[in-house]
């Protein structure tokens, strides 16, 4: 009996675990959908389902399949449904789990589908509030979690936001199920920030996502509105995937197109391309020992921004061999944002374009730049030297140190764009600069090569462009120039001298030597009066009256010669300079008998030489012709009437 029993026990057990396995067989594995489900949308806090079949294909490493998944929206989103996946499927290792480790070899997506969406008030539909309520008991109750291969098919991921994002892309591994290495492929269309938006992108294989020692690499390239980008290298720590390493080139009509991409302040400038090193880590990005050209320009140095700080921080120190201030004209609103020029409207001269308040305020800056060779169609500048602070909305340049003319020139601006309109503080010195550079026409001769120009400005004004605020400008110019040249012609225009002046239109206009020469105007409200203007020669002086409007850009002065030698035929008229700035008129004050057609002729080749001056200063030592000017002007404002030297009859 008791041998029956032995021989009948292994037959009963055999048979209970055949029941067993058949019971699993044929175990109905969908009456586990809500169960499953309603335990993940605990803990995501959004509704989740199983809509199709859940399969379990039995063994060590059993196989799971669950098809048509699905995972509602946030409550804000117009979009109900978040994410759908058509099939999931993945192998689960039993031993592992009694270590409590959970390990995927293997996990293949089928056509999932995913919105990722960020609303105006700054929320994501891809943070998950019941996650992020109790972070430290979801990571304590959470087992750990290692993936294998993963392979997605047909993947697709739509983006928006509320800046007017809309972008489509299309993800998938490229090798299918072939082998653990197959890299992801990402291919997207659509709007971003209402720009075009055109980027494929390939990474490596899933796998190189586990380790923090294996850097993961990462290629893209594409077009963002007119801007063209490539980058390639490595995310250098997987398990951060912050941490960026590429090499870049970039390129664009305009930086000033970066805006909208970036929310950089750069301003508008000619077609670009910048090529670096680009480097992510703790919400800083560096662009390293980056070089490029912007129109003409060549630009390279170091930059980076900071997003971590409520307002970004924007640090940089650029140098260049040759910049062309025409490219860099959007600085100062002379360009549109395309990068086109942006000339002033009507008959107009000074830049018009407004300032961006929305750059000035949404970053601070610390920019260093230095220029070896400035291009410049009026005027010759070198060596330049620029510190660059932006602080809440408050620009100052200090210093602004550049050679002009073999000069130099010291200068600090400082912009307000808390004020409205914005408030504009210049105050600027200069040093030496070469008559001869300035003016280069006046040629090579040793009384223009002796030339010297100098003063001081201090000018504060109001408005939202360069045209605004010299139209409002308060304070004060003041030249000097102490030995150089000026036309003859000028000098008997000045004076009506027909009988000088006929041999000059017969036989050419000659340089006559300045002694000295001295500029004081005041302005106030944008309109520039001339409290002192002498121009002292050998035979003439030359003294000038009237004004210069900014805010009307208007002309309206008078330039008369009081003659040191005697001529038969002079007539004491002034010259009128009057006009606009673009289209100035130079003509005689007084009418003109017929006898005197000849003068009205010359009268058209002339400009007005005293706009060409430059702000410096060269002193005024007491053997220097401007010292001695200064002096018997100042020795004849202290005489009294009765001590008055009494005048010639």
């Amino acid at each position: 009996m008791s041998t029956k029993r032995k021989r009948i026990w292994p037959v009963v057990l055999a048979v209970i675990v055949a029941l067993i396995a058949l019971a699993i067989y044929l175990f109905n594995w969908n009456m586990l959908r809500g169960p499953i489900a309603q335990r993940v949308s605990d803990k995501l806090g959004r509704p989740f389902a199983i809509t199709g079949d859940l399969h379990v294909r039995l063994g060590w490493t059993p196989t799971i399949t669950a098809e048509g998944l699905t995972l509602a929206n946030a409550p804000w989103s117009k979009t109900p449904t978040m994410a759908t996946l058509q099939k999931l499927e993945f192998d689960l290792p039993l031993k592992p789990l009694l270590h409590q480790e959970i390990q995927l070899p293997r996990v293949v997506l089928t056509a999932p589908d995913v919105t990722l969406e960020q609303n105006a008030q700054g929320q994501n539909n891809w943070t998950f509030d019941q996650l992020t309520s109790s972070p430290a008991a979801s990571k304590a109750s959470a087992p750990a979690v290692k993936l294998g291969q993963v392979n997605v098919d047909h993947g697709h991921v739509h983006y928006l936001d509320a800046e007017g994002s809309d972008i489509h892309a299309a993800v998938s591994t490229r090798n299918g199920l072939q082998g653990a290495d197959a890299a992801i492929d990402v291919a997207a269309k659509g709007a971003f920030r209402k720009l075009g938006f055109n980027v494929s992108a390939t990474g490596g294989g899933v796998l190189d996502l586990r380790s923090a020692d294996q850097p993961y690499p990462l290629a893209a390239s594409g077009t963002v509105g007119q801007t063209r980008f490539s980058a390639k290298g490595t995310v250098t720590n997987p398990q951060k995937p912050g941490v960026l390493s590429l090499n870049f080139n970039l390129s664009g009509q305009s930086l000033a197109q970066l805006f909208p991409i970036l929310k950089l302040p750069l301003p508008a400038t000619p077609p670009y391309r910048l090529a670096g090193h680009l480097q992510h880590e703790n919400q800083v990005w560096q662009l390293q020992r980056f070089n490029g050209q912007v129109g003409s320009s060549d630009i390279g140095g170091d930059f980076a921004v900071d997003l971590a700080p409520k307002t970004k921080m924007i640090t940089a120190d650029l140098s260049s061999r040759r910049v062309d201030l025409a490219d860099f004209s959007g600085f100062i609103g002379a360009r549109a944002e395309s990068g086109q020029p942006a000339p002033p409207k009507g008959d107009r001269i000074l830049p018009d374009n407004p300032f961006s308040v929305e750059k000035i305020n949404i970053a601070n800056a610390d920019v260093k730049f230095k220029g070896a060779q400035i291009v410049n169609a009026s005027l010759p500048l070198d060596n330049v030297q620029a510190h660059l602070l932006l602080n809440d909305g408050v620009l100052k340049l200090d210093p602004l140190n550049l050679g002009v003319a073999g000069g130099h020139v010291v200068a600090t601006l400082s912009l307000d764009s808390t004020a409205t309109p914005l408030k504009t503080a210049v105050d600027a010195a200069a040093s030496r600069l070469q008559l001869t550079q300035l003016v280069p026409e006046l040629g090579k001769s040793k009384e223009a090569s002796a030339g010297l120009v100098g003063g001081k400005a201090r000018l504060d004004m109001q408005g939202n462009s360069v045209a605004a605020m010299l139209g409002s400008a308060n304070g004060n110019v003041a030249v000097i120039m102490d030995g150089g040249q000026i036309s003859k012609l000028l000098m008997r225009l000045t004076n009506l001298d027909i009988a000088n002046l006929v041999p000059i239109l017969f036989t050419g206009d000659k340089p006559v030597p300045v002694r000295c020469m001295v500029a004081d105007l005041g302005a106030t409200h944008g309109d520039a009066t001339i409290k002192t203007l002498i121009l002292d020669t050998d035979k003439q002086v030359v003294t000038g009256s009237g004004h210069v409007n900014f805010r009307d850009e208007r002309l309206d002065m008078a330039l008369k010669t009081n003659p040191k030698d005697i001529s038969l035929v002079a007539f004491r008229g002034p010259i009128e300079i009057t006009g606009t700035f673009k289209k100035p008129s130079v003509r005689p004050s007084l009418p003109q008998p017929v006898g005197r057609a000849a003068v009205a002729v010359g009268l058209a080749l002339i400009s007005p030489p005293l706009a060409l001056l430059p702000l410096v200063d060269i002193g005024t030592a007491k053997d220097t012709p401007c010292g001695q000017l200064m002096q018997q002007a100042s020795a004849h404002a202290t005489q009294t009437p009765a001590t008055a030297h009494p005048a010639a009859h």
